[in-house]
């Protein structure tokens, strides 16, 4: 008989984690899992569970300030091998390549079928690593530095732009006007002004709602 594989949910939607546990436990009865809602409540059960070798973590949790990356590396410092897979809604470029920056073994959206993510958990618990085809697709795209989504919107371009160009791109995303902006970043007006046109040039895009589009398609604005 194999043993039980212990796993910790983090989820702060705790009705979506604990039916999503539930179902998983009555299909597979080696899933044990421990749920969590935010980061401390993780840490408890990791300093209390150390048999725990698997977490299943969603990036956008209720505080801003403790993002399931950021509970992720918190929980390896009690638990150094800890594997991880990310359980979330995003499938876009920039959590795809933050995830992976952060060393996840797993990334699986959260419109997956309960047996897809059932199979994660077991590849992931095995030592391999399991990406859903949402996620496999995007990363084989940035592989390639081909576009994301469609043509318009490709990550390599704004892969291209500075990191200072890169805050000025998200400000404008968000309807942040010229003096705000300058405001904001502590540059002049003209500064700015003339950090949107080389933005709007490296992107191909003519206006603010092509940048909006754009934002939202590459993961910097939803």
């Amino acid at each position: 008989m194999q043993s039980a594989l212990k796993i910790l949910f983090l989820d702060d939607h705790a009705g979506l984690r604990d039916g999503i546990g539930f179902l998983l436990s009555q299909k597979n009865n080696r899933l044990n899992f421990f749920y969590a809602t935010n980061r401390e409540e993780g840490e408890k059960i990791l300093y209390e569970n150390n048999e725990i070798s698997l977490a299943i973590i969603d990036l956008n949790l209720e505080d801003e300030n403790k993002d399931g990356l950021s509970a992720l590396k918190s929980f390896r410092k009690i638990k150094a091998d800890l594997r991880a897979i990310i359980f979330t809604m995003y499938a876009d470029p920039i959590h795809i390549e933050q995830s992976l920056k952060a060393g996840v073994q797993g990334y699986i959206t959260k419109n997956a079928e309960i047996e897809e993510l059932e199979n994660a958990i077991l590849t992931v618990a095995s030592g391999k690593t399991c990406f859903n085809n949402e996620a496999s697709k995007i990363m084989q795209q940035m592989l390639s530095s081909e576009n994301i989504v469609d043509e318009k919107f490709s990550y390599m371009d704004y892969k291209s732009l500075t990191k200072s160009e890169q805050e000025v791109f998200s400000l404008l995303a968000q309807k942040k006007e010229i003096d705000e902006i300058a405001k904001m970043l502590s540059k002049k007006e003209k500064t700015v002004a003339n950090q949107r046109s080389i933005i709007y040039q490296k992107l191909n895009v003519h206006d603010r709602l092509e940048l909006i589009e754009f934002a939202k398609n590459i993961g910097v604005l939803f």
